[in-house]
Formats: C-alpha cells, sequence, structure tokens
C-alpha cells in the first residue's frame, strides 16, 4: 500500500482508515494512563452545496485552517464530503470545545470566510463513550445537532449519545 492511497489526494491529510487505528491506539493509551482524550467532528457547512472546485478550495483552505491551529502533535484526518477530525491527546471536554473554537474563530479571519462556516460536535473519553467508534459516533451526532441549530455552531455529545 502506497503513501498516497491513506491520504487524501485534495487536503494530503490522513483518511478514515488511518483515523479508525490511530484512535483504537490513543484510546488504549488514555484507557492505560486515564488521561482523556477528546474527539472534534468538523463539518463544512452546506459542503454539498458547493460547486467542485469550490469544495476543493474549501477542504484545503480548512484543513490548513484546522492544521495550524491545533497542537502539532493531535492528530487531523480528512473523512470526505466536508468532514475533518481532530484527535486531540490528552485534552477534556472543555479543551476540546476551547481548541474548536479556536479552530472556528481562525477559520473566520481565513480568506475563505465569506463561503465556508464549520460547524463542530466535540466528544471526550470517558464522558461520552468508552470506546473508539462509540466516541466519534457521540461527535459526528453532537455536530449534526450543532448545524441542526444554524451553521458555525459548536455542541457538545450528550452522555450515551454515540451508542
Amino acid at each position: 500500500m502506497s503513501v498516497d492511497s491513506i491520504t487524501d489526494s485534495v487536503t494530503g491529510l490522513p483518511d478514515g482508515r488511518v483515523l479508525s487505528v490511530v484512535l483504537e491506539r490513543k484510546m488504549a493509551l488514555a484507557r492505560r494512563t486515564l488521561k482523556p482524550i477528546s474527539v472534534v467532528y468538523f463539518q463544512l457547512d452546506e459542503f454539498e452545496s458547493f460547486a467542485p472546485y469550490v469544495r476543493e478550495h474549501a477542504m484545503r483552505s480548512t484543513s490548513r485552517v484546522i492544521t495550524n491551529t491545533v497542537r502539532e502533535s493531535d492528530t487531523i484526518c480528512d473523512l470526505g464530503r466536508g468532514v475533518l477530525v481532530a484527535l486531540l491527546d490528552d485534552t477534556s471536554e472543555a479543551g476540546a470545545v476551547w481548541a474548536a473554537d479556536r479552530v472556528r474563530n481562525a477559520n473566520a479571519e481565513s480568506p475563505s470566510r465569506d463561503i465556508v462556516t464549520l460547524s463542530a460536535g466535540v466528544a471526550c473519553y470517558p464522558s461520552h463513550a468508552m470506546d473508539a467508534q462509540d466516541l466519534l459516533d457521540a461527535a459526528q451526532s453532537a455536530c449534526r445537532n450543532a448545524q441542526s441549530h444554524g451553521s458555525g455552531r459548536i455542541e457538545v455529545a450528550t452522555e450515551g449519545e454515540g451508542s
């Protein structure tokens, strides 16, 4: 398998297969060290309505904003269709909301701000889920909830939201 097959061609970020493996490992480490780990599920608002060339520009720009805003040790993955996920090591719910808000504010100052807004869902181990898939599902559900209240919002998962 070549490196290109596990990265998105537009953003250059790892894809969902990498996310699955990395999240499983980070969850195991978080359990062992009794430290929190948070997932921030970013969705570009109205992504499906963009023309294809606008989608590419929006993803490239947004991935750069996220990468430049979160810590270098955090993992960002591109799940496609306007979704980018950040795995934040040793980060509580409050820290993850703060990071998501920093990303949202940085995006609002970027050149693509007139076109691209971001909504985000935050979920944290052990508060919202005890395994990797449930944690990701909780963050995705929180993001859908955020988007249902308008664009550019951040919502935190509720207990059992990923299950």
